[in-house]
């Protein structure tokens, strides 16, 4: 009887720590919901890339993705929560090339629909297209001299060296 009033205390125990637990993520999950106000004169910068630009002023929208959306036509690519934008006005980012988006002049890091926008805010987007690294380095031949020659010498002291002590 004993070890079943045992078996019962800890059942009892097991269920009340189970309970607040899932109050306590209840809870947390709960004050996660603020209420985010539309920011207001937002500027909208669009750099196409190729000399085109376009800009928009007095906008409102508390995201980047509200703002920017609501008055392009964008192409979004969501990865689970986090919204990436693919393409503006048809431009579409493939392999290297893509949007990336700067606001008040520093580069964003973060999913377009979180990053929340404040009065006054500017956001700037930039088609991205790496040039081309160019194949000829002029160090390499000078550095390819130097190595060879290096090895060669080496290669010259050992074989001198070997032959030396075969004699």
């Amino acid at each position: 009887m004993n070890a079943t009033r045992r078996q019962g205390y800890s059942l009892a125990l097991t269920l009340i720590v189970v309970l607040m637990m899932t109050l306590a993520i209840t809870i947390d999950a709960q004050g996660d919901n603020e209420n985010i106000v539309a920011a207001q004169g937002i500027t909208l910068s669009i750099d196409f890339g190729n000399g085109t630009t376009r800009e928009y002023d007095n906008l409102n929208g508390s995201t980047v993705l509200d703002v920017t959306s609501s008055v392009l036509d964008v192409q979004v690519q969501w990865y689970g929560s986090f919204a990436y934008i693919r393409g503006i006005e048809g431009h579409v980012g493939a392999g290297d090339t893509g949007w990336e988006y700067w606001v008040n002049g520093e580069f964003a890091s973060i999913a377009v629909n979180l990053y929340v926008l404040h009065d006054g805010d500017s956001i700037l987007w930039r088609y991205t297209n790496p040039q081309p690294q160019t194949q000829y380095d002029p160090t390499f031949i000078p550095g390819l001299i130097v190595v060879s020659l290096s090895g060669m010498g080496f290669l010259g002291i050992v074989y001198i060296q070997t032959s030396r002590r075969i004699k």
